[in-house]
């Protein structure tokens, strides 16, 4: 198995669909239990048996109370199938219309039992043609024959379904009534139009279990069940039930739909459960059983006339896992109370049915249904969504809501829309799952564009293949998503605007619809009223007569019981003064029917209502809302009652999210006034009629209405009731942060047990929602926005002030991981760092925000997997100098004590993102808030610096890769230049691009720059010029600028916007004229080769140049003079430079693959580089506080630059700074040589590891191989330098280079009598060196790199490796002895020869250790087997019992010579590949060098000891009471970290985590000494663990 991509863990279970709302919290997780008294029993006690199953079950997410599958259009010929689903023909689906319940708190008359979902209508067609097409139906349905004797032949045969084979000969019988049916489908489509959607599911499972290549004899039960049910759906007696029944009928349709999936796909099922260990005919019985008994409820009830609430079964099997963690929107489906009151807006209801089910060519892929407030498009809306999908239509609502505005629907839209088609069809399931299979990102991606084409075009391009019947989004209320910005992308995508022809609505399948409604806001207007594929209706157009009668209808429904007094003229009277407003209408009944005032009969109200409106409009609605209020606050209490009700309104108006009563309660009670005391339930228990929520204690309160929002917070219009939301934010940010410092406390949900992650708290959900209350809830998610929001002020300052000081500060992390919500604090922490900003006084509190922000960034993966660990683990890891571990790591004395290698100070590095290309190029926007990269493959993405998040989709348009971007200084553009030879210009906030493309260059831009003021470009081009480009007309000014000989690669324009600064590969800088594009003087020389970058001072008085001969110059810009020496210490051409924005220090970046930063004046590089990988690009924030680096390996890496500045503390380098190649042991064992790819040979105490003397420095490559004498006086060392140089132990000094190879010398030796050295290397030869004389003897036969060489003990003969060859030759002769030994069938990386002269071990490639008889060359056994990737080292015990090898799978082994078995575990530690290995004299030690940089001695005697749980090389700091943690299972004990830092045990308990970033080298149990820098010693001896963890804090 490729390691690279491990098999995904899958998953079966039984799914039910439910009709609950799909966006509910409650409802996703919620198991359900389908009612076993509507099933009929079975022959086989079904019953029983469903009841037992179905409590496992999942509650599926739904919207809806049926599903959707195909469905067909009619067709020329009913029996072909494929036409059938994809009908030619231009005739519509019926007209169908829809009556549902309408807006709480009345309810409509119940439905009929037979059919409970709505009431459905139809335009009946002409009886004598039903008859006569009934007639050739039912000759048609004569031709099916029954099946009943098939049906009990299957279910007569034995329980063990290995006999079911025998009826394999009857699958032709079942399967004839699909295929009848398949022939008179479209007649019955044409009979009952009403029921096309049901009727192209049965069509679409039928075409599906015939066209299966595969069946299997186990599901043939489940067929006879499903040709049973194609009879029933064809007798006469049924089909005549279809239109009363039709909800009944659907879910059938729906439920063999399922079927048909599960025995299409049943050999990928039985594959999963055997996987999981499951039984296969049992698990084959039950999921059969379960559909069997599900059908035949739903035919019974069919046949009663009787709709029960039976749900469809659905069996998910790998896409229920890959559709896990799909991020959607909570509450934002369907609502089936909002649906119009039947025989209302039937007229309007029609026109949107027939063009959702129109398939003329050219049909408008969007309807948008604009009104003004209260007109009624949601109950229109979601009377559509309800229709549709009641009748088993692919279809999915999506609502926008005002008052959950912070939930930031917007980015969730198409991920919980692609969810909801996902719930409706196993077709669009599979296809979505396929989609995300592999891109677990798209499940959380806030890129509405990659949502859109992933997981929208993508997957319902593949499903229209199958489903002809019309895919229907309903997205609602779109100017409820927040402000213009919230819903750009959204309406750019709709209007056809994106850069990206696969956004374009044409491209979406022909059966695609989308409806949308909003208020006629201008920049939703302006981006819809254009477009071709959109058609509009708006509300306000319809005619007063159609709306007035529909609003008769609803006032005549709502005042029924008051008939008696009002009569139809009344009620006409009442609806034509409405003006069309079913909110106003809505409000007038209420108010008619009211009894607020002592007095008021109904007939005086209308009376009042009557004659107070002759407004129109909003006006009419604002004076009811006046009257309303009025009557709630005469005008003789407004002195008191207004101030309560303002302050009480503006709380709710400002909450980011509805809370309900008490939570509303329990903040004002931490007002900081007398505004506390104000009753909350008082003043929302009168507004019944205006908001929701005031009959219970657990409904979010919020506005009924849009238009009461508007009227209140206009005080134009709302005048006395005007409420300020904006007053009541700095109350809530006291109140916020008052109810997290009464409520927080540590552990609130009571975790008992440190070991185990959230996911596997059972009742984890419910702890949370009973412990963190939603005020608690609230203010931990939204205290920072509220803090933001109010202007500064010091009471508020010091109560943020107090917060940070105290524990709450972590209570408030634990309380947020526990509630899925911790990424939000980094908005809050940045939020509060800019509100403190320029308030010196409180300059701390910002330090402690900043140091906040940076322990979540680096532990938040670690808190959100089990959130004990944020005290086990993320606060005692965190850096000594930390605000948060010296406040707060003692008051938690019982967690991991770092004992040696603790980190002073944060990390140079803070994050990593992820490009989708190489990055060419880095900017940053002058407010440090955005990161814009160009990439190879011609896009430019935009990223959040903060949340790392890209900001839009990619911006598209170059055609070649981006060699630079900048962002102008204003920050509204970023302008680009491509290899395509053009300049762009682009909207920095939307990624729209602005007018055409820059076209002049005749070839690769390969930089470009904006001009201070914004109004030009200036852009430098392989074309050997410059040229300047007015931003604003995109057109050139004057001629080229010429002067340079060779590629201008790099532009600058000073700070005064009047010279620009060029660089070129002529090895020139040249200063220009920005007005009159001439030359200011001679070019500048100095540099020896090209000139990559330019960057000149903030005072415009010095330009810094890089080059590619690896040197950076400081030149004065007037003189062109160089301002002292060069800048030296890159390796590799400078590539990039910037000057921070004091002037005073220079970042460079270069191809060696570091950052450096250097002192402007003396040119001193200050600190330690930044190590990057494949360096391209840099770019800093003007505050001078991070840099970003952007390289070629697809990654953009932001540092803090104050780590490399002198600001932080940095420790000194004690060991190798790169891959420890190669470890040797002195022949006495007491101590160690290694050789590095960091050029030094380095001497070290094999007891405590401190270095014997200074390193060995004279290598200029990597030193790849090392050997000590056999007095061990003295060391060789080969390299990559292509020389072997001689070193004296005690004195450190060279006492010799030998020199002659031609390429990498890879292995040395040396004799044992000490006379001679031989070397083995890339030149694909071996030399024997003469040590006195240093002249050598060169042994061919090798064709490939010499990998490996040894000398015997007796210095007679060579051992080398080299491709899959060994060789074995004569120290005396140089002839090989014997023909090559043969038999690995990879690289020889590694040989050894036995103490004896009788053995050859060598090591492999091909992950193999192989043992040779060295007088034979013959294999001894079988290869030693267990490595998994290459074996990079072997070693032999100098007894020859034993074997040490080490490997690329970061391993130890050892093995025993004679019987090639494994002794014991292997030893673990490492974290890169083992790349050498050597064992001490007397047996007991193993070393071994690694590419992590660290070299380790492990006991050999621990193999078949107990290995105490120890991290240190102090074995009294081993984990204490390990009995729970290791289940008593010693075998089991982890040997350290994982790759993702967590130390895990049996059962994957968790011990704690290791933040790999900081600490790379770990002590591993097996270790007696690990040599690194700054290696990481744990004393854990007084660890509270288990079930004991929350005595971790000091009590």
């Amino acid at each position: 198995m490729n390691e690279d991509h491990p098999p995904r863990k899958k998953r079966s279970g039984l799914l039910k669909r439910s009709p609950l709302n799909p966006h509910s919290a409650e409802e996703r997780g919620r198991k359900a239990v389908i009612d076993s008294s509507s099933l009929p029993p079975s022959r086989n006690g079904s019953r029983s048996r469903l009841s037992r199953l179905l409590p496992k079950c999942l509650r599926k997410r739904f919207a809806r109370s049926a599903e959707q599958s195909p469905n067909p259009g009619p067709t020329a010929t009913g029996s072909n199938t494929r036409n059938l689903l994809h009908p030619q023909t231009s005739q519509d689906f019926p007209l169908l219309t829809t009556s549902a319940p309408e807006p709480n708190p009345d309810q409509p008359p119940k439905p009929s039992a037979a059919n409970s979902s709505s009431t459905i209508t139809s335009e009946q067609p002409d009886t004598k043609l039903i008859q006569e097409t009934l007639a050739k139906a039912t000759a048609g349905i004569d031709r099916i024959g029954h099946v009943s004797g098939i049906v009990e032949n299957v279910a007569s045969a034995p329980d063990n379904l290995q006999s079911v084979p025998d009826t394999i000969d009857s699958f032709s019988k079942i399967l004839k009534p699909l295929e009848n049916f398949n022939s008179v489908a479209t007649t019955l489509a044409n009979v009952h139009p009403y029921a096309k959607v049901a009727l192209s599911i049965f069509t679409c499972a039928s075409k599906m279990i015939i066209d299966q290549a595969h069946r299997d004899a186990a599901v043939s039960r489940l067929l006879s069940k499903i040709s049973e049910v194609y009879t029933f759906i064809t007798e006469e007696k049924e089909l005549v039930k279809i239109q009363s029944m039709l909800a009944t009928y659907g879910k059938i349709a729906q439920q063999t739909l399922e079927c048909a999936d599960f025995i299409s796909h049943y050999s990928e099922t039985k594959s999963v459960w055997i996987r999981l260990g499951k039984h296969v005919f049992d698990e084959t019985d039950a999921t059969i059983q379960s559909y069997n008994d599900v059908l035949d409820s739903l035919m019974q009830q069919f046949r009663d006339l009787a709709a029960r609430d039976t749900v469809v079964i659905v069996h998910h099997m790998d896409e229920s896992l890959d559709l896990v963690g799909m991020k959607n929107a909570t509450g934002a489906g369907l609502n089936t109370s909002k649906c119009c009151l039947p025989n209302t807006r039937q007229e309007l209801l029609k026109d949107i049915q027939n063009w959702i089910s129109s398939t003329e060519e050219g049909a408008p892929r969007v309807f948008w249904l604009s009104g003004t407030a209260g007109k009624g498009k949601s109950a229109v809306a979601h009377t559509i969504a309800n229709w549709y999908i009641d009748q088993g239509g692919l279809g999915s609502c999506f609502c926008f809501d005002r008052t959950r505005q912070a939930d930031r629907r917007q980015d969730k839209i198409f991920t919980t829309i692609a969810s909801d088609l996902a719930d409706c069809s196993p077709v669009m399931r599979r296809a979505l799952a396929h989609a995300v299979r592999d891109h677990n990102g798209l499940k959380r991606t806030p890129d509405i564009t990659k949502q859109w084409q992933q997981l929208i075009v993508g997957p319902t391009t593949i499903a229209s293949k199958d489903i002809a019947a019309p895919i229907l989004i309903v997205i609602e209320a779109l100017d409820e998503s927040g402000e213009a910005d919230s819903r750009e992308q959204i309406l750019r995508l709709l209007a056809g605007k994106l850069n990206t022809s696969t956004s374009q609505l044409a491209e979406l399948p022909a059966n695609f619809r989308i409806l949308l409604t909003s208020r006629p806001f201008e920049d939703i207007h302006n981006a819809l009223h254009a477009a071709s594929h959109v058609r509009h209706i708006s509300l306000d157009d319809i005619s007063p007569t159609s709306t007035d009668h529909d609003i008769q209808l609803y006032i005549s429904h709502k005042l029924e019981d008051l008939r008696h007094v009002f009569n139809d003229a009344k009620i006409k009277t009442l609806a034509e003064k409405s003006d069309g407003l079913f909110e106003w209408a809505r409000l007038a009944c209420v108010y008619i029917k009211g009894t607020n005032k002592v007095g008021l009969r109904p007939a005086d109200r209308f009376d009042a209502v009557v004659a107070g409106t002759s407004e129109t409009g909003t006006r009419l609605l604002d004076m009811m809302y006046e009257r309303i209020l009025g009557e709630i606050m005469p005008k003789n209490e407004h002195r008191e009652a207004i101030p309560v009700f303002c302050s009480v309104m503006g709380q709710i108006l400002a909450s980011l999210e509805p809370l309900p009563i008490p939570a509303l309660t329990a903040m004002r009670l931490h007002f900081p006034d007398v505004r506390r005391s104000y009753d909350v339930e008082g003043v929302i228990k009168s507004l019944g009629s205006l908001v929701t929520g005031t009959t219970d204690t657990q409904t979010p309160i919020r506005p009924l209405h849009a238009s009461f929002y508007d009227f209140l917070t206009d005080k134009s219009r709302s005048q006395d009731f005007f409420v300020d939301a904006s007053a009541v934010q700095g109350d809530l940010a006291f109140a916020t942060l008052r109810v997290m410092d009464s409520e927080l406390c540590f552990n609130i949900c009571s975790l008992e047990n440190s070991y185990l992650p959230n996911s596997s708290v059972p009742d984890l959900e419910k702890r949370v929602k009973d412990s963190i209350l939603a005020q608690l809830s609230y203010s931990c998610r939204f205290w920072g926005t509220h803090v933001s929001s109010t202007s500064f002020e010091s009471s508020l300052a010091k109560e943020v002030e107090a917060f940070f000081d105290e524990e709450p500060l972590l209570w408030w992390l634990e309380a947020l991981a526990l509630m899925k919500s911790l990424s939000g604090s980094a908005v809050t922490l940045s939020s509060i760092t800019d509100w403190f900003s320029g308030h010196t006084e409180f300059t701390h509190v910002s330090d402690a925000a900043r140091d906040t922000l940076r322990f979540v960034r680096t532990f938040a993966s670690t808190i959100l997997r089990s959130t004990p660990h944020l005290y086990l683990s993320a606060l005692p890891f965190a850096p000594t100098q930390s605000r948060m571990f010296r406040k707060f790591a003692a008051k938690f004395p019982c967690t991991p004590r770092i004992v040696a290698g603790h980190v002073e100070n944060w990390p140079q590095m803070e994050k990593i993102i992820h490009a989708n290309d190489g990055v060419l190029s880095v900017a940053m926007s002058p407010s440090g808030k955005r990161i814009a990269c160009g990439v190879d493959g011609g896009m430019i993405q935009v990223w959040d610096i903060e949340t790392g998040e890209a900001l839009y989709a990619p911006l598209r348009g170059h055609t070649s890769p981006v060699t630079s971007v900048v962002f102008s200084l204003d920050g509204r553009h970023i302008v680009s230049g491509s290899g395509d030879k053009t300049v762009r210009v682009w909207d920095a906030k939307t990624g729209e691009a602005l007018g055409p493309p820059l076209r002049g260059h005749t070839g690769w831009v390969r930089c470009v720059a904006i001009s201070p003021d914004g109004k030009r470009i200036v852009s430098g081009s392989d074309d050997k010029t410059i040229r300047v480009w007015n931003m604003e007309t995109c057109e050139a000014f004057g001629v080229p600028l010429q002067g340079h000989t060779g590629w201008v690669r790099c532009v600058a324009i000073s700070p005064d916007g009047k010279r620009i600064v060029s660089g070129s590969d002529d090895k020139t800088i040249w200063v220009w004229n920005l007005e009159t594009c001439e030359a200011f003087g001679a070019p500048f020389q100095g540099h020896k080769g090209h000139v990559w970058c330019v960057a000149i001072s903030p005072d415009g008085k010095r330009i810094v140049s890089g080059s590619d001969d690896i040197t950076i110059r400081v030149w004065d810009m007037e003189t062109g003079e160089a301002l002292g020496a060069s800048l030296q210490g890159h390796t590799g051409t400078v590539m990039s430079v910037a000057i921070m924005s004091h002037g005073n220090r220079i970042v460079s970046g270069s191809f060696d693959q570091t950052v450096r930063v250097w002192d402007a004046k003396t040119g001193v590089a200050s600190g330690s580089p930044l190590h990057t990988n494949s360096y391209s690009s840099v770019a800093i924030s003007q505050d001078g506080n991070r840099i970003v680096t952007g390289s070629h390996d697809r990654t953009i890496r932001v540092w803090d630059a104050n780590t490399i500045t002198g600001k932080a503390l940095v420790s000194a380098l004690q060991s190798h700074t790169d891959s420890v190649n190669s470890v040797a042991i002195s022949p006495d064992g007491h101590s160690i040589v290694s050789g590095s790819n960091d050029k030094t040979v380095r001497v070290w105490d094999i007891e405590t590891g401190k270095a014997l003397v200074d390193p060995l420095i004279g290598h200029t490559d990597s030193v790849l191989s090392v050997a000590i004498s056999s007095d061990g006086k003295s060391i060789v060392s080969g390299s990559a330098d292509e020389t072997i140089r001689k070193w004296n132990v005690e004195t450190g000094e060279a006492s010799g280079v030998l020199q002659g190879h031609t390429n990498w010398v890879q292995s040395v030796a040396i004799s044992p009598d000490r006379n001679h050295i031989v070397s083995g290397s890339d030149d694909r030869t071996i030399r024997v060196w003469h040590i006195g004389t240093g002249e050598a003897r060169r042994l061919s036969g090798h064709s490939r790199f010499v990998r490996s060489i040894a000398i015997s003990s007796d210095g007679n003969c060579i051992v080398s490796g080299s491709g899959d060859k060994i060789r074995v030759w004569d120290m005396g002769t140089g002839q090989a002895s014997s023909a090559p030994l043969k038999g690995h069938t990879s690289y020889v990386l590694s040989v050894a020869i036995s103490p004896d002269v009788c053995r050859i071990v060598s090591g492999s490639g091909d992950k193999t250790i192989r043992v040779w008889d060295m007088g034979t060359g013959k294999p001894l056994g079988a290869p030693l087997q267990g490595h998994t990737d290459f074996v990079n080292a072997v070693a032999i015990s100098s007894d020859g019992s034993r074997i040490v090898s080490g490997s690329d799978d970061e391993t130890v082994r050892v093995w025993d010579m004679q019987t090639g078995e494994g002794v014991g575990a292997p030893f673990r530690g490492h974290t890169g590949p083992v790349l050498s290995v050597a064992i001490s004299p007397d047996g007991k030690h193993i070393v071994s060098g690694s590419k992590d940089k660290t070299i380790r001695v492990w006991d050999i005697d621990l193999l078949n000891r107990h290995r105490p749980l120890c991290f240190s090389s102090n074995p009294t700091h081993a984990l204490h009471s390990t009995s729970s943690f290791l289940q008593d299972s010693e075998t089991s004990a982890p040997s350290g970290p994982n790759e993702e830092g967590w130390v895990v045990g049996p059962g994957e308990r968790l011990l704690f985590c290791i933040p790999l970033n900081f600490y790379p080298a770990t002590y591993a149990p097996d270790n007696t000494l690990v040599i690194a820098n700054n290696v990481l010693q744990l004393d854990l001896s007084g660890v509270a663990h288990g079930t004991s963890w929350h005595k971790c804090r000091t009590q």
